[in-house]
C-alpha cells in the first residue's frame, strides 16, 4: 500500500491548507484530509513531509515537527490496520481509512495538545460529573472558557509554546502570573484587577485537576500552587437594611425595572443567588416557606419567608415570578441604586497590574445581585441571629466561608451588640 499526503492548494505560500492523504485500494483512488494544516511554503513534495530547518525559530520547528509526528502515526496505524485486514483475507476500505484518520487525529489532540485537551474538557463539562459526583453548570462553563481564552493568548506569546501537561510547572505559573499582571487591555491600557488574576489561576488549576482526574497526565504540581488573596484585598459592599428600605421605594420607569428591583429586594431577604432567583418559579412556597434546590450545590433549601418580602412573594406566587437576565439586572439594579440615592462615597483598595491604588467612587457603582445575598447574610447577623441559622439560609458549609459574606465593620457590630445587650438588661442603659 503506498500512501502519498499532498496540499489542498499550493498557490498561496502563506495561507494555511489542509493535508489530504492519497492512497490507491483495490484500483481504487481514495482522498480523505488529514485535518492537519501547513503552509505550502513548509511542504516538501518528494517525501510528503514539512521542512524543519531553513532559519525558522523555535516555535516554527515545534509545530512543523508535531505535523510530521502525526503523519507518522497515521502512517503506522494505517499500516497496522492493514496487517491485520491482510490475515483475515480483507482490504481496507474507504470509511476504515476515514475512521482511522480521525481516530488518529482525536488521539494525536490528546496527547500533543494540553491546551486542546482543556478545551475539550471544557466542552464536556456540563455532561461530565467531577469527583464530588456533580454535574457542571451553564454559569461556570463560562468562567471556564474566559481564563481558558487567557490561557492561549499567553501561549501564542511564549517563545516555547506549551507542548504538554508536564509544562504545567512552577515556571509557568510564575511566568503566567507576570503575564496576566502585565497584560493590557481596551483603549485605556486597563491592567487586570488582582481578584481577576486570583480566579483565573484558580480556574486553570480546577482545569489541570480535572486533567488529572481522567488520567490524562500524572503531573499535579498544580496542588502546590496557592490561590488565595490577603484578608484585606477583597474588600465587598453590603447594603444596610435602610438602604434596602430605599430601593424597595425606588421609581421605575419600566415593568422591567420593576421586575427587577423586585427580585432584588427577594435576594436581600432570602439569600438567594441570582441562579435561584430565575428558577423560583419551580419552587415551593407554603406556610411561610420557600423550599428550591440550589443550582449550585445542588442542594435543598428552605428560607423563611420574612415579613419585609411576604407582600412581594404572595404578589408574584399569583402572576408568575420574573425570569430576568443576569447581565441586564445587575445594569437596572445600579441605575436604581442611584436613581434613590444610594451614593455615598466609598474608597477601596485595588490591585492592578501588580499595584496598590486607592479609589473613591459612589456606592451604587459597587451594588450587584451578589451583593444582595453578601447583605442578607450581614444584616441577619446584625440582627442577632445565631450564625449556625444564617448558614442555613445561605447555604454555606464552612464557617470560613461565611466568614467571606461578612461586610459589617467591628464599629457597626459593637454598636448593635450593645443595643441587644441593653434590650436583654445584660449591661446598664
Amino acid at each position: 500500500m503506498k500512501i502519498r499526503f499532498n496540499l489542498k492548494q499550493v498557490s498561496e505560500k502563506n495561507k494555511l491548507t489542509q493535508i489530504m492523504l492519497v492512497t490507491t485500494i483495490n484500483k481504487r483512488r481514495i482522498r480523505v484530509y488529514t485535518k492537519l494544516r501547513v503552509e505550502p511554503q513548509y511542504w516538501n513534495h518528494e517525501i510528503y513531509r514539512c521542512y524543519q530547518n531553513g532559519g525558522l525559530n523555535i516555535r516554527e520547528r515545534l509545530r512543523l515537527k508535531y505535523i510530521n509526528e502525526q503523519i507518522d502515526n497515521l502512517v503506522t496505524s494505517l499500516c497496522e490496520m492493514d496487517e491485520q485486514l491482510a490475515m483475515k483475507g480483507e482490504y481496507l476500505s474507504a470509511a476504515v481509512v476515514r475512521q482511522i484518520v480521525d481516530k488518529n487525529q482525536q488521539k494525536e489532540q490528546l496527547l500533543q495538545n494540553p491546551i486542546a485537551c482543556l478545551r475539550r474538557l471544557v466542552g464536556e463539562y456540563e455532561k461530565n460529573v467531577n469527583r464530588k459526583g456533580k454535574r457542571g453548570i451553564e454559569s461556570t462553563k463560562a468562567t471556564y472558557l474566559t481564563a481558558l481564552g487567557r490561557l492561549e493568548d499567553y501561549d501564542k506569546q511564549r517563545k516555547v509554546p506549551i507542548g504538554s501537561f508536564d509544562d504545567f510547572n512552577k515556571k509557568f505559573f510564575v511566568d503566567f502570573t507576570n503575564y496576566l499582571y502585565g497584560y493590557s487591555y481596551g483603549k485605556t491600557g486597563k491592567h487586570y484587577t488582582q481578584n481577576t488574576i486570583i480566579n483565573t489561576l484558580k480556574v486553570i488549576k480546577n482545569l489541570l485537576h480535572r486533567a488529572y482526574d481522567s488520567e490524562m497526565t500524572t503531573n499535579n504540581y498544580f496542588l502546590k500552587v496557592q490561590t488565595t488573596l490577603p484578608a484585606d484585598s477583597s474588600e465587598q459592599i453590603y447594603l444596610q437594611e435602610k438602604e434596602i428600605q430605599q430601593l424597595s421605594v425606588a421609581k421605575t420607569e419600566s415593568d422591567q425595572e420593576r421586575e427587577v428591583r423586585d427580585a432584588f429586594i427577594i435576594a436581600c431577604y432570602t439569600a438567594l443567588r441570582i441562579s435561584d432567583i430565575q428558577q423560583l418559579n419551580k419552587a415551593t412556597v407554603r406556610k411561610g416557606v420557600i423550599s428550591l434546590y440550589q443550582k449550585k450545590t445542588k442542594e435543598l433549601v428552605e428560607i423563611p419567608i420574612l415579613k419585609e418580602i411576604a407582600p412581594l412573594i404572595e404578589h408574584y406566587q399569583q402572576i408568575g415570578f420574573p425570569v430576568i437576565d443576569k447581565v441586564k439586572a445587575n445594569k437596572i439594579i445600579k441605575v436604581l441604586a442611584a436613581r434613590c440615592g444610594i451614593n455615598e462615597a466609598v474608597s477601596r483598595k485595588e490591585y492592578r497590574g501588580g499595584e496598590t491604588t486607592i479609589v473613591t467612587i459612589p456606592k451604587y457603582e459597587l451594588i450587584s445581585f451578589h451583593t444582595a445575598r453578601r447583605s442578607c447574610v450581614t444584616n441577619l447577623y446584625k440582627r442577632g441571629y445565631p450564625i449556625n441559622y444564617v448558614m442555613s439560609l445561605s447555604g454555606h458549609r464552612s464557617f470560613q466561608a461565611f466568614q467571606r459574606y461578612m461586610r459589617a465593620s467591628s464599629k457597626e457590630l459593637m454598636t448593635d451588640f450593645v443595643r441587644l445587650l441593653k434590650k436583654e438588661k445584660a449591661i446598664l442603659a
